[in-house]
C-alpha cells in the first residue's frame, strides 16, 4: 500500500519568500481584487510655492544684503562712487582704530545697564500679577507706552529733563543738595543718561513678556510653598524665578541684540555735532559716521560685519550658558 501525503504549497518555501508573497507585499492583491501597493506621495512643487514669498523676502532683505556688505568690506570706494578691491585693508585699519574699541566699550556699558532693568521688570510683573490688584491692565498699558512711542519724541522729552540749567533731573537732585552735571554735554554722564532712557523705554516690553510667563505658573505651587512655610521672598526666589527662566532668557536675548543696535536714541538725544560724540558713540553710530558722514563705504561695511559677528558670538554664548540656569 502506498500512502500519499499532501504537503502545504508553502511548506518548503523559504520564510523570506513567504513574507515577500504575503499580504501587503508589493504587487500582491487583496481578496477584493485591488492592489495592496501604497502610492507614493507626490507633493510636487506646491509646498515650495507657498513658502516662496517668504523665501524671496528673506533672501532679498536679509541674506543678499549680508552677502553684499561682506563683499563691500573688501573694497574701497571713491568720492563719486565706484568700488575697487582692496583686500583686508579695511579690517587692518579697523583693528588699529582706537575708536572701534571706544565704541565697543560704550555699547557694552549701555547693554549692561539696560539688562539691569530685567530684574526690575520681573519684580514689577510679579506685582502686577498679584490676585485682586485693581487697574492692573491700566498699569501694563502705562508701562508699555514708552516702548511703542517714537524714539524722537522720547529723546526730545528727555533732553529737556536732562538739561543742566532747568531740567527736572537736576532740580530733583538739588532738593537733596546734589549739584547735577550737564548730562548731555559731559563725557561719561551722556552715556549714562542715554542708558537710563534705554532702560526706561524697554521696561514695558519686558514686563509684557514676563507677565505672560507668570500666568503659566500653576497657582497650586504657591499654595504648596505657603503650606510649607515659605515666605513671599522665598516663593519668588524658588518658584517664580526658576519657572519664569525661559521667558527671562528670551527677554535677555532680545534686549541684548537690540542694545547692540543702539543708534536712534543716541542720535536723537545727543545729536551729530555734540562734542561728547567721540567718547559716547556706539558701534552702529560708528558705522553711520564712517558710511554717511565720512562717505567711506568700504570701511563702514567692515564695521557692519564686525557688529554682525559680535551679535552672533554673544547670542551663541548666551544659548550655551542658558543650559545651566533655564528650567526647560
Amino acid at each position: 500500500m502506498t500512502i500519499h501525503t499532501e504537503r502545504h504549497p508553502t511548506a518548503n518555501t523559504p520564510a523570506r519568500a513567504r513574507r515577500a508573497s504575503g499580504p501587503g507585499a508589493p504587487g500582491s492583491e487583496r481578496p477584493d481584487g485591488r492592489s495592496d501597493r501604497r502610492p507614493r506621495r507626490t507633493d510636487g512643487f506646491w509646498p515650495w510655492l507657498f513658502v516662496l514669498p517668504l523665501l524671496v523676502g528673506v533672501g532679498t532683505f536679509y541674506i543678499w544684503p549680508i552677502i553684499q556688505t561682506f563683499w563691500y568690506s573688501f573694497t574701497t570706494w571713491g568720492v563719486f562712487g565706484g568700488a575697487s578691491f582692496s583686500g583686508v585693508a579695511n579690517y587692518v585699519r579697523l583693528v588699529s582704530d582706537p575708536q572701534l574699541y571706544q565704541s565697543l566699550l560704550n555699547t557694552v556699558i549701555y547693554t549692561v545697564i539696560v539688562l539691569a532693568g530685567i530684574p526690575i521688570a520681573v519684580w514689577l510683573a510679579s506685582l502686577l500679577n498679584t490676585p485682586g490688584l485693581r487697574f492692573a491692565q491700566f498699569y501694563r498699558v502705562l508701562f508699555f507706552l514708552p516702548y511703542v512711542a517714537m524714539p524722537a519724541a522720547i529723546a526730545l522729552v528727555w533732553r529737556i529733563m536732562f538739561n543742566g540749567d532747568y531740567g527736572i533731573v537736576n532740580w530733583f537732585l538739588g532738593r537733596f543738595g546734589i549739584d547735577g552735571p550737564y548730562w548731555i554735554s559731559t563725557p561719561g554722564f551722556a552715556l549714562v543718561a542715554v542708558s537710563l532712557v534705554g532702560l526706561w523705554s524697554s521696561l514695558g516690553f519686558s514686563m509684557i513678556i514676563l507677565g505672560a510667563g507668570l500666568k503659566d505658573i500653576p497657582p497650586e505651587l504657591y499654595e504648596a510653598a505657603e503650606l510649607d512655610g515659605a515666605t513671599r521672598w522665598r516663593q519668588f526666589r524658588s518658584v517664580t524665578v526658576p519657572l519664569l527662566s525661559p521667558s527671562i532668557f528670551f527677554v535677555v536675548i532680545v534686549t541684548t541684540i537690540s542694545s547692540f543696535q543702539l543708534f536712534d536714541l543716541l542720535y536723537a538725544i545727543l545729536g551729530s555735532t555734540n562734542p561728547v560724540i567721540p567718547k559716547t558713540m556706539s558701534l552702529v553710530f560708528y558705522f553711520y559716521s564712517a558710511g554717511f558722514i565720512d562717505n567711506d563705504k568700504g570701511f563702514a561695511a567692515a564695521i557692519a560685519m564686525v557688529i554682525f559677528l559680535l551679535i552672533g558670538i554673544v547670542t551663541l554664548v548666551q544659548f550655551r550658558v542658558q543650559r545651566k540656569w533655564v528650567q526647560a
